[in-house]
C-alpha cells in the first residue's frame, strides 16, 4: 500500500472522514506489527546462524580430537610393538630421536662436513633412501627440506608441484603443493608428516620436539632420490652426541639461493 501513497488512498476511498481516520490508525498498528515480526526474524535468523557457527566449530574440534586420540593410540602400539614394554628399549628409542633431531638441525645450520661432488641436473639420481630402521630413522623416509640463506627452511610445499600421485600416512596433517618443483622420488609418494608446529605428530605429544622443519616422505615405487633442480651437488654427514653418522646430500640450485637437503639417504 505504501507504493500507492496509504494516506491519500484512504482519503479518497474512504465513506466518511472517521472512517478514514479509523483505517489510518488501523494500518500503523499494521505496520507497526509488521517491523515488530521482521525484527524478531532477523534476530531468529542471526541467532541461528551464530548456533550454527558455534556447531561446526564443536564439531571441527571433535573431529580433530578423534584424529589426535587416533594417532595416539596407532603411535602407542607401534612403541609397544617395537619395545615389547622394555623400558631400556624405549629409552634407547627416546635417546636415537633426540640425536636425530640434533643433527639435522646441525646439519640446517650448515655444521655438517661435506664435499663437493660437481654438477647436476633436474632429475638427476643423487642418492638412494636407507631401507628400515637406521641409527638415526625409526623408518625408511626421506627428511627433505628447503633451506633459505641464514639456515631459515621453508615449507616444502610451497614449491613442489601438486597433483601428485601420494598416499597421507601422516593422520591428518596437510598435503597442500602448490609450486613448479617437481618431486625427489617417484609416485606413488607416502607422505608421512607435514611442515611446521602444527603437524598431528607435535599435537598429540607423540615426539617431544615442537617444530618440523622439512616434510617425511617415502616412495611405493622406488627408494631412488632425484635432484629437484640444477646445481651443484654436495655429499655430507653430521655425527652427532650419539656417536651415529647421519649422511645427506645437498643441492645448491644454479638459478637461486636456495638449497635443498636431503637426509636419511645412502650415496
Amino acid at each position: 500500500m505504501s507504493r500507492v501513497n496509504a494516506d491519500t488512498f484512504m482519503l479518497l476511498f474512504s465513506p466518511d472522514l472517521e472512517s478514514a481516520v479509523s483505517s489510518y490508525h488501523y494500518m500503523q498498528k499494521i505496520q507497526e506489527a509488521d517491523r515488530d515480526l521482521l525484527v524478531r526474524l532477523e534476530k531468529a535468523q542471526l541467532d541461528y546462524q551464530g548456533e550454527k557457527i558455534d556447531q561446526e566449530v564443536l564439531q571441527k574440534e571433535l573431529e580433530d580430537h578423534k584424529k589426535i586420540l587416533g594417532f595416539q593410540k596407532a603411535a602407542k602400539n607401534e612403541l609397544l610393538r617395537v619395545t615389547k614394554n622394555d623400558e631400556k628399549k624405549y629409552q634407547q628409542l627416546l635417546a636415537q630421536s633426540r640425536a636425530e633431531y640434533e643433527a639435522i638441525q646441525a646439519i640446517i645450520a650448515g655444521k655438517g662436513q661435506e664435499e663437493e661432488v660437481g654438477k647436476v641436473s633436474a632429475g638427476q639420481r643423487i642418492a638412494t633412501i636407507i631401507q628400515g630402521q637406521s641409527c638415526n630413522s625409526n623408518g625408511t623416509h626421506l627428511h627433505f627440506t628447503v633451506r633459505k640463506p641464514g639456515g631459515v627452511t621453508d615449507n616444502p610445499f610451497n614449491y613442489l608441484k601438486a597433483g601428485i600421485s601420494h598416499q597421507d600416512n601422516s593422520g591428518g596433517d596437510a598435503f597442500n603443493p602448490s609450486g613448479s618443483w617437481n618431486w625427489p622420488l617417484d609416485p606413488t609418494i607416502k607422505f608421512n608428516q607435514g611442515y611446521g608446529a602444527d603437524t598431528i605428530a607435535i599435537r598429540s605429544h607423540t615426539v617431544w620436539y615442537n617444530f618440523h622443519n622439512g616434510v617425511d616422505i617415502s616412495s611405493l615405487s622406488s627408494s631412488e632420490v632425484r635432484a629437484i633442480k640444477d646445481g651443484t651437488l654436495y655429499r655430507g654427514s653430521y655425527s652427532g652426541s650419539s656417536g651415529c653418522r647421519l649422511r645427506y646430500v645437498r643441492v645448491k640450485h644454479a638459478d637461486s639461493d636456495l638449497d635443498t637437503l636431503y637426509l636419511h639417504i645412502n650415496y
